[in-house]
């Protein structure tokens, strides 16, 4: 049965080290997020934007796009690219926007958008008919740009530029010993006013927010790394072995040493 007719993917991808500079004119129209990194957009002949973390643009026919990495350093840049009828609709209705002259849309809460991402990459990675699935999840992410792009209204034109940098800058090192008291202070707000607006910025308040990024970090470190567990606790800023075990089962349902075992299969001793 045909749920979602008339929706075409081209191609799709994730590139965690990308490099490259892209100068083209679309055959598609692409959602592409720059989930981390340095980013430069040029449209047309208009300005050149630069940017740094979590955000998404439109890439679409008729106009000529220049988008890359800034001075060769990676990004860690996903795309999707579709075409057919029921794209048109979503440009007509508006929940495609495509705005040359403010192009980039802050991510509001850029963990859930890739998980979004990397489930529509997979789903049309596979042999046979797109599942119905994939464009619903595609639907799901027009509408995520949609809501970031409202709740970055309003945010004052001062406060957005440093809210997004210390949410980029608390995702990158989690580890550091983080005052958010002294934080809303910088951005010359109340604390209960900092922390409603980080939320509608990155999704969860501050300090969830620096919980889940230490404990993302723990995760690839234990993947990545043969450090004892008590160690990459203290590299990812929580000196408690204990308490950190514990939060990391609350989020991975699996002790650390579980989920080094299922994803690595390295035998480890006593930590």
């Amino acid at each position: 049965m045909e749920f979602f007719s008339e929706h075409y993917f081209s191609l799709a991808g994730s590139m965690p080290e990308n490099r490259t500079t892209v100068r083209n004119v679309p055959l598609y129209y692409g959602i592409q997020f720059n989930y981390q990194g340095a980013l430069r957009l040029k449209i047309n002949d208009g300005p050149e934007f630069r940017v740094e973390g979590a955000y998404a643009f439109i890439t679409h026919p008729g106009a000529f796009f220049e988008y890359g990495s800034v001075d060769g350093r990676p990004r860690h840049h996903n795309f999707i690219c579709s075409y057919g009828e029921r794209i048109r609709k979503y440009v007509e209705s508006g929940l495609m926007e495509l705005d040359s002259e403010n192009p980039l849309i802050p991510v509001r809460n850029p963990e859930r958008f890739l998980q979004s991402m990397y489930s529509v990459i997979a789903l049309t990675s596979r042999v046979g008919p797109v599942p119905p699935r994939a464009v619903l999840l595609y639907e799901d992410l027009l509408l995520q740009l949609h809501e970031s792009k409202a709740d970055a209204l309003k945010l004052t034109p001062c406060q957005m530029p440093y809210l997004e940098r210390l949410i980029d800058e608390i995702r990158l090192n989690p580890q550091n010993d983080w005052n958010f008291e002294k934080e809303a202070e910088a951005c010359h707000i109340t604390s209960t006013h900092f922390r409603r607006l980080f939320k509608e910025t990155a999704g969860l308040p501050p300090l969830q927010f620096l919980i889940r990024s230490r404990l993302q970090k723990a995760a690839a470190l234990l993947i990545h790394s043969s450090d004892p567990v008590s160690v990459i606790a203290e590299q990812c800023g929580i000196d408690n072995p204990f308490y950190f075990s514990r939060l990391f089962k609350e989020k991975y349902q699996i002790s650390p040493l579980e989920y080094r075992r299922e994803f690595t299969g390295y035998a480890a001793g006593n930590e």
